[in-house]
């Protein structure tokens, strides 16, 4: 398993400027990727049998065939962009226990024999939950013996890490971006950041949830570990709001410098994945039926799910507080409220990605995804674990296709989430009162003088024009809305406007539609949201293979693939 490559964490990508075939200034176009990706370097993927290698999870991210349980597999179409996020907590552990130490010690013998798939849940019981998922997390017992040993053996795995992913970076066909999770899991609930770099610039060491377990630790360590004069930036993103249970976004009460980082770091969340999507929930009289937020949800408090009915309306509330619109909500609230915030905390562009635990980035279509981690390939495990999903793809507009060009896409916030589909979408507003045309195709050409997804309006702004243009992927489009959050006087207003529809579905939609309620004192912000007609789910397909739907009825299943655009702010002097 051992894939450490000779010579030093060199990137012919972070050498110098590079101008990509067809490249055009300010001319921007679609790129396709996965920030969040686990090799065996996981120990919750290692745990259910993964073998794959951060080397081997790229490789099959620019098109090669990888094997898994299910046979043979890959990507109908290669993505351009990823990020392998192995968890900074156990990276010393794994290096120790499996490769390339292979550790003759009692702990690890007895890590690696229990680590199959048919066995997996007992790494679970006996490796994850004592370290990550109590009160206060902890290092693992062969650690906690041998410390310095595990810090040398972090080291080690974190460059391997570098050198597998600056090796298979290659300026203009496929960008590799550096990175780690950082998996707060106070008490089950998930509170867990991806940290993307901009280059072969990275932190001296990744920051674990075990020696820094507050947010405001991760991005102290952050700043102080990756500066910009040394060439290093980087950013954050939320991931699994929707397992939070309404914890680590506390802008109300942060102090101004935590507020200040957490405004230059938390540029992007991720709005949907394997374990669910995090967009919203409803208002807690509506819980039972979800209604517009019921797109793949995964309720849960704790993580172990429990009928909605249960939930109490104060842990609703807390809950719903941070998927991503509550994010949105807090971000305009604090930012009229809180004269010590410097801009708006909580200004989250959108992203989706995988979450795999099998090193497969990218594997998102429904009729060819054979699990989770958990049961790929194995029919009655994925019957039990029907909640997840195949996860989604985050799209970058960006000038052409290179680490300086994909970073900058995500830190401006240029980018967009799909549940899988490559769906090519445009969200932006007019300059001043000008209504921009819609043309046959889609008019995926940007507005001129427009702002973009991701930005926000001029502060003299008297009016608020946006343009909505989608080109589908397989199946056609049916839906456009427009989700509006702007604060009337104290009082925060939201509502889902539809302004396109075909009950039949076309290939293109574009539409123009202005804000008749705009006031150019309030804060605001806007996104669109598209929905696909009907189409079978993963396990409509696995179900009818085995000829077993009857025996699971709520396998058979039609679902409507999604598209969230980053929002448009309107953020006036206070």
């Amino acid at each position: 398993m051992d894939e450490k490559p000779a010579g030093p964490a060199v990137s012919s990508a972070d050498a110098g400027n590079v101008d990509c075939p067809g490249y055009s200034a300010g001319h921007k176009q679609v790129f396709w990727g996965d920030l969040h990706v686990h090799t065996a370097y996981s120990l919750d993927a290692y745990g259910f049998g993964t073998l794959r290698t951060p080397a081997e999870a790229y490789r099959f991210a620019k098109g090669d065939v990888a094997s898994s349980p299910a046979g043979d597999v890959q990507l109908e179409r290669p993505l351009d962009f990823m990020a392998v996020t192995d968890h900074a907590e156990w990276l010393d552990l794994m290096y120790t226990c499996t490769d390339p130490r292979m550790s003759a010690h009692p702990y690890c013998v007895k890590l690696r024999d229990q680590s199959t798939q048919e066995t997996g849940g007992t790494v679970f019981r006996d490796f994850v939950n004592p370290t990550l998922t109590q009160a206060t997390p902890a290092k693992a017992d062969i650690c906690t013996e041998d410390p310095a040993a595990c810090d040398d053996a972090l080291l080690s795995q974190w460059e391997r890490m570098q050198q597998q992913t600056n090796a298979a970076n290659d300026p203009c066909t496929f960008t590799a971006l550096n990175g780690f999770e950082w998996s707060a899991t106070p008490n089950y609930s998930h509170t867990h950041r991806n940290i993307i770099f901009a280059s072969d610039k990275v932190t001296p060491t990744p920051v674990d949830y075990l020696r820094f377990p507050e947010i405001d630790q991760l991005y102290a360590k952050l700043e102080a570990g990756c500066r910009a004069e040394d060439g290093c930036d980087a950013i954050t993103i939320a991931h699994n709001m929707n397992m939070g249970d309404g914890k680590s976004f506390d802008v109300e009460t942060e102090s101004e410098r935590t507020l200040a980082l957490r405004t230059r770091y938390e540029r992007l969340v991720e709005i949907t994945q394997e374990k669910g999507a995090s967009e919203c929930l409803p208002e807690y009289a509506d819980r039972e039926t979800l209604g517009e937020c019921g797109y793949e949800p995964y309720i849960t408090s704790h993580s172990r799910p429990k009928p909605l009915a249960d939930f109490e309306e104060e842990e609703w509330e807390r809950m719903r507080s941070t998927y991503a619109r509550g994010l949105l909500r807090r971000g305009l609230l604090t930012y009229a409220n809180r004269i010590d915030a410097k801009g708006n905390p909580l200004q989250v562009g959108f992203i989706g990605s995988t979450d795999s635990h099998t090193g497969l980035g990218g594997y998102v279509e429904e009729d060819q995804w054979q699990g989770t981690v958990f049961g790929i390939g194995n029919f009655e495990r994925n019957m039990s674990r029907m909640g997840f999903n195949p996860g989604g793809l985050v799209a970058v507009w960006a000038e052409q296709n290179t680490r300086e060009g994909i970073f900058s896409g995500l830190k401006n916030r240029e980018t967009y989430a799909t549940s899988g589909p490559r769906i090519a979408l445009r969200f932006d507003a007019a300059k001043g009162g000008e209504v921009p045309a819609c043309t046959a195709g889609g008019a995926l050409a940007p507005i001129t003088g427009g702002t973009p997804m991701g930005s926000v309006l001029p502060e003299t702004s008297q009016s608020a024009t946006f343009r909505i243009a989608v080109t589908g992927d397989k199946a056609p489009l049916q839906k456009i809305e427009i989700i509006r959050g702007a604060l009337n006087g104290a009082a925060y207003e939201e509502s889902v406007l539809p302004v396109w529809q075909s009950e039949e579905g076309e290939a293109n939609a574009c539409v123009v539609w202005s804000d008749t309620d705009f006031d150019p004192s309030a804060p605001a912000y806007w996104y669109a949201r598209i929905t696909e007609v009907p189409t079978p789910r993963w396990s409509s397909y696995i179900c009818q293979e085995a000829g077993r739907c009857e025996e699971f009825p709520d396998a058979d299943v039609m679902i409507q693939e999604h598209a969230w655009a980053s929002p448009i702010w309107h953020l006036p002097t206070r």
